[in-house]
């Protein structure tokens, strides 16, 4: 029964006529008062039931909402972790590339380093048949050779050089005088003071020297020490007039032990000068002939017995070789 019909239902009680003649029934208003308690309570029920019916659209809709968001964020986080995965995909992809190509590059510098190795032997024994051959041919020029190597390696070791530089100039000096191959012999072996054009001969045993020692890496430094070792700081030398620091350092440093070994070692021309005698003259060369702050550690070699213990050495591994020629 709706709430309409209830209140009909009292509204016609209500109405009713009354017979007079008819006795009154007791307790008739108070089925009347019950009977609007009950229509009261039952609004009030739907009020509230239809409230709750509210509030849970309302509830209901939120979660809805709710659920709607979350689904979306689930759907973005998905998303991102697709992405993350494939990112993931993709780096793995260039560390194994970056991963192959170190290893690629470690083995090309593992041949590139066994090669160099085997291009340092391949320079090192021509120098050293370079050395015998000069030793056979002229055993002086094959003791000025080494005696040359070894005071360049002081003077090296002095200026704090790293020691594969050292031994790279030093080697590399052997080959200072390689271009007299070329030279006439009695122009090399003359006694007498050089003619102008005999003088220009023997200028070209730089550039000739420079030729013969080819493109090859090993003798970059070898090259410039035969083609500039008899520049001078002032500028005045031969073949290029280099001057200063345009002058290579190694050549500048062979300059210096080869004229000093020329002047205190006998020539067809002249004889040996004492070790104080030819020191003075690279002294008095330096700023003109000679870098100047090589002039200085080298003479300070000197001062302290370097010089002298080189030069005996040289001597008495001479003699040992001589010998045993000998004996054989």
């Amino acid at each position: 029964m709706s709430n309409d019909d209830t209140k009909d239902m009292v509204e016609t009680v209500d109405v009713s006529p009354r017979d007079p003649d008819l006795p009154q029934v007791p307790g008739g208003d108070v089925f009347r008062q019950l009977l609007h308690q009950a229509v009261r309570v039952a609004d009030m029920a739907n009020s509230q039931a239809m409230r709750m019916a509210l509030d849970f659209a309302k509830v209901y809709e939120r979660e809805q909402g709710v659920r709607a968001q979350f689904e979306n964020q689930l759907k973005q986080m998905t998303l991102m972790e697709k992405q993350a995965t494939r990112y993931a995909e993709d780096l793995a992809g260039m560390l194994r590339s970056e991963r192959e190509r170190r290893q690629e590059l470690e083995r090309a510098l593992e041949q590139e380093r066994i090669a160099s190795e085997e291009l340092r032997r391949t320079g090192l024994q021509g120098i050293s048949h370079l050395l015998l051959a000069a030793t056979i041919k002229d055993r002086t020029t094959g003791t000025h050779l080494q005696r040359v190597r070894r005071y360049v390696e002081a003077i090296a070791e002095r200026l704090g050089l790293q020691s594969a530089l050292v031994e790279e100039f030093g080697y590399s000096s052997v080959m200072h005088d390689v271009g007299k191959i070329h030279t006439p012999d009695h122009i090399l072996q003359s006694e007498h003071h050089l003619s102008d054009a005999e003088f220009s001969v023997i200028k070209q045993h730089c550039i000739d020297g420079e030729k013969m020692l080819g493109t090859a890496r090993f003798f970059e430094t070898a090259r410039a020490i035969a083609r500039e070792h008899h520049e001078r700081w002032d500028g005045k030398g031969y073949p290029d007039g280099k001057k200063g620091e345009e002058i290579s350092l190694a050549a500048r440093i062979v300059s210096i032990a080869d004229v000093f070994d020329a002047l205190t070692s006998k020539r067809p021309y002249k004889e040996a000068w004492s070790a104080e005698a030819g020191l003075k003259a690279i002294e008095a060369g330096a700023g003109e002939r000679f870098d100047p702050e090589l002039v200085a550690g080298f003479v300070a070699l000197a001062r302290e017995g370097v010089l002298e213990r080189i030069s005996s050495e040289v001597a008495a591994s001479s003699d040992d070789e001589q010998l045993g020629s000998s004996a054989k």
